[in-house]
């Protein structure tokens, strides 16, 4: 009976004992930093735990740091329910920085969902920003692509939408050399605003 009082004894301690020990040295690891994270993506939270901030790819398959609304807790002027419920969805982020493919942009959307501005680079790497309403696109400044685009696209053109006037530079090869010309273009046909 004393040799089996001191087999189970023996068993507890060294039951405890690695319990212990597996402790010890997991809190040793804690106390490093991580190197690496790795996550399909994150989301950062208000006081209420709202998530107003989304790093990850969206429904657009688009690699994106997307901001929704946020009004603090308890702000007097905060409208309810103006939390967006899912900021993966391009619909719901006020401002996107993202990159698709080789070309990134910036994204600024109205409470409606739909882009006022945005600024990107196309897929020859040239910049173009443009800037809307809730009727659509109705300035570009930026490069203009030709009927078959490519990298030698080399107009540049503010242009009012739609269609009622645009300014540039026009670029033209001739005998080897490329030139530049000024352009202007005014439509002064009145046109019922959309």
């Amino acid at each position: 009976m004393k040799q089996i009082v001191l087999i189970i004894g023996a068993l507890i301690a060294g039951f405890v004992g690695g319990l212990l020990g597996g402790r010890v040295d997991r809190g040793s690891d804690q106390d490093l930093p991580q190197q690496v994270i790795r996550a399909r993506s994150f989301e950062l939270v208000d006081e209420s735990g709202t998530a107003i901030s989304y790093w990850g790819i969206d429904k657009r398959k688009y690699a994106v740091l997307a901001f929704g609304s946020y009004w603090p807790v308890g702000a007097p002027d905060a409208p309810a329910g103006k939390h967006p419920a899912d900021l993966s969805d391009p619909r719901n982020q006020r401002g996107a920085f993202g990159v698709i493919d080789d070309s990134p942009f910036v994204d600024l959307r109205a409470a409606d969902g739909q882009t006022r501005m945005r600024l990107n680079l196309s897929i020859y790497q040239k910049p173009l920003l443009w800037m809307g309403d809730e009727n659509g696109k109705r300035l570009a400044l930026g490069v203009e692509h030709s009927d078959t685009p490519g990298a030698q696209d080399n107009d540049w053109m503010l242009r009012f939408a739609p269609d009622r006037a645009w300014i540039g530079m026009v670029a033209e090869k001739k005998e080897g050399q490329t030139y530049i010309q000024g352009a202007l273009s005014v439509n002064t046909n009145k046109l019922k605003y959309p």
